[in-house]
């Protein structure tokens, strides 16, 4: 079952711990909040900071329909309120969108509008001056592939995550039908031109049959590191967490970094000014206290062999999992995370700040309700987060500022005012 943002996957993970059934997808996480930005401005949070895109855009769906919002980056507010929807099919796609698109956790150089149908495997390039489609790419392979991110590398060049397997692939390696890997695509195509197969990192459980299931990616000079959840193909069975890094001139895997204490390791932020990749872990869903094993475990990108070097248990949060966090805000010395609901009561869904040094998690506001918010992305360069509300009654995407030290509400965006579709993701391009 597809990944999608926290709200639905939220929903979807309190079912399966409810059922142990397999209906078990990982919780949503952070977006994209750091790294190096790819027109070569800082992200690191201290002096002249540079945006990392052009923009932000914005999933609205109700996983049924879908449609696509753009924000200016500056103001936070929206300049395309309807960009694309599920029920616009204009030149150039072949595969209208459904109700499952997310966008990837980073910008694509150039920076267009690059929507991820995981229904379909179908990706989508936009124009963001005309939100007109450039080209279409479908993924699939011949099979229900349910990509999760796109890492672009170049102009000609960028890495697919490709979450399941194929049940029944076949025999010639060349068909790269198998999934649970990463295909390798030329945009400028756009087509698919190679595949690292991933099957090998999957952990051994006894009695299930585990997949690596990559998620997340980010590239950090020239390393692309990718989180694997490593949940068994019925999803009733994981294992501890795990992230890989790629050398992108061979394509090949070069560091396998266990993180042994947490499970189901969904995202990542990096933080520039300490080289720090910042990974969260929503934990094991089948556990009787999932907060056991989630947290946030951070990794010294610099350090030879690439290692976990702490953690931090998801517990301090009110002792509920984590589903987002970024960890990039105040050079990695605050973070901000949203902690899920329960079914028919309290807690609603929670937003947190998180002093790294202390330890100690601070509640900022609860939702209106469980299962409605989704990301969490922090704009280093405005001192602004912004967390997507899916209240049904009044969706919005929530803006705090926090150039005081301390979270302060500010007007939240309605999105969508053509379709009132709430918004489920938000990211740059």
């Amino acid at each position: 079952m597809p990944r999608t943002s926290l709200s639905f996957a939220l929903l979807l993970t309190a079912l399966t711990a409810l059922t142990l059934g397999a209906c078990g997808d990982n919780l949503a996480a952070s977006r994209p909040d750091a790294g190096a930005p790819p027109d070569g401005g800082s992200d690191s949070g201290s002096g002249t900071v540079q945006t990392p895109g052009v923009g932000l855009v914005v999933v609205n769906s109700d996983f049924a329909s879908t449609s696509i919002s753009l924000l200016d980056r500056s103001t936070g507010q929206v300049t395309r309120g309807d960009c694309i929807d599920s029920g616009a099919r204009p030149p150039g796609v072949t595969q209208p969108l459904t109700g499952d698109v997310v966008v990837p956790s980073w910008p694509q150089p150039g920076h267009p509008v690059l929507l991820i149908d995981r229904k379909s495997a179908a990706l989508t390039w936009l124009d963001p001056a005309t939100c007109a489609p450039m080209h279409q790419l479908d993924v699939s392979t011949g099979f229900a592939a349910n990509p999760h991110d796109v890492a672009g590398v170049s102009s000609t060049k960028a890495y697919v995550t490709r979450y399941d397997a194929n049940p029944a692939p076949t025999p010639d390696p060349s068909d790269r039908d198998d999934g649970d890997d990463i295909v390798i695509i030329d945009p400028s195509v756009p087509a698919i031109t190679g595949r690292i197969d991933l099957s090998s990192y999957a952990i051994p459980v006894i009695g299930a049959v585990m997949r690596a299931r990559p998620d997340r990616a980010r590239l950090i000079d020239g390393t692309l590191f990718v989180a694997l959840n490593e949940i068994s193909s019925d999803f009733s069975a994981l294992a501890h967490g795990r992230v890989i890094a790629i050398d992108t001139a061979t394509d090949r895997v070069t560091a396998t970094i266990d993180i042994a204490d947490l499970a189901n390791c969904v995202d990542m932020s990096y933080v520039e000014a300490t080289r720090t990749l910042v990974v969260l872990c929503t934990g094991d869903y089948t556990a009787a206290d999932q907060a056991q094993t989630s947290g946030i475990a951070y990794i010294d990108v610099t350090a030879s062999p690439l290692v976990e070097v702490r953690h931090q248990l998801a517990a301090a949060f009110g002792g509920r999992p984590l589903g987002a966090y970024s960890g990039i805000a105040s050079d990695g010395a605050l973070g901000f995370g949203v902690t899920p609901g329960v079914f028919g009561g309290e807690p609603h869904d929670q937003l947190w700040s998180f002093n790294v040094a202390s330890g100690r998690a601070t509640r900022i506001t609860d939702a209106s309700d469980s299962f409605v918010y989704g990301t969490v992305l922090v704009d280093t360069g405005h001192q602004r987060v912004y967390v997507t509300d899916a209240f049904a009654t009044t969706p919005r995407v929530q803006l705090y500022d926090y150039s005081s030290g301390t979270a302060v509400h500010q007007t939240p965006v309605a999105t969508d005012a053509a379709h009132g579709l709430p918004p489920r993701e938000i990211a740059w391009y």
